[in-house]
């Protein structure tokens, strides 16, 4: 009994396994130390899920924090920003984002963007992600870290567990 349940463990295991697929693509770790201060903004959405970027943006900030980043200060859009659709606010710009985090005493500034957010259609309806992930220093503007990647999951995974592991991914190349 004992031997049929291991090998049924393991069967499982290979095949939930099998049922994702993961992409990354990433610039060489910097070193980044974990006290720096660093700012978390939305990131553009390019899809069709509306806040997809505020969830991206919400989970990076997250998983940075779990990684030892104590000094983060998250961008929060204010009450009156306009919103376009219910769900659907007016996106700041990049540069009045780097304003507003230099304002906070950030050294790097972490964005990106929203490829991919979706459940595949189909029977299973598996979910997907894309993502990128950019770190800017705000001393001189320039892009220091990138990081891009997709990953799909199984048809009983969340598209937000399925972002959440994509980022952890993505920022091991971070340091």
């Amino acid at each position: 009994m004992n031997k049929k349940w291991i090998l049924s463990s393991v069967m499982l295991s290979l095949f939930l396994s099998a049922c994702t697929a993961t992409i990354l693509n990433h610039s060489a770790p910097i070193g980044i130390q974990h006290r720096t201060k660093i700012a978390v903004v939305p990131f553009s959405n390019y899809t069709e899920t509306p806040l997809a970027g505020e969830r991206a943006k919400a989970i990076t900030a997250g998983v940075l924090e779990s990684r030892g980043f104590r000094h983060l200060v998250v961008y929060q859009a204010s009450p009156k920003d306009k919103v376009l659709f219910p769900g659907m606010t007016a996106v700041e710009s990049q540069k009045s984002l780097t304003v507003w985090a230099k304002k906070m005493h950030a050294c790097y500034l972490m964005t990106g963007s929203v490829n991919e957010w979706t459940y595949k259609v189909g029977l299973d309806g598996e979910p997907v992600v894309g993502l990128s992930l950019q770190l800017i220093d705000l001393k001189t503007g320039h892009i220091i870290w990138t990081a891009v990647g997709s990953k799909s999951g199984g048809s009983r995974i969340a598209v937000s567990t399925t972002a959440q592991a994509l980022v952890n991914d993505l920022l091991r190349g971070l340091y």
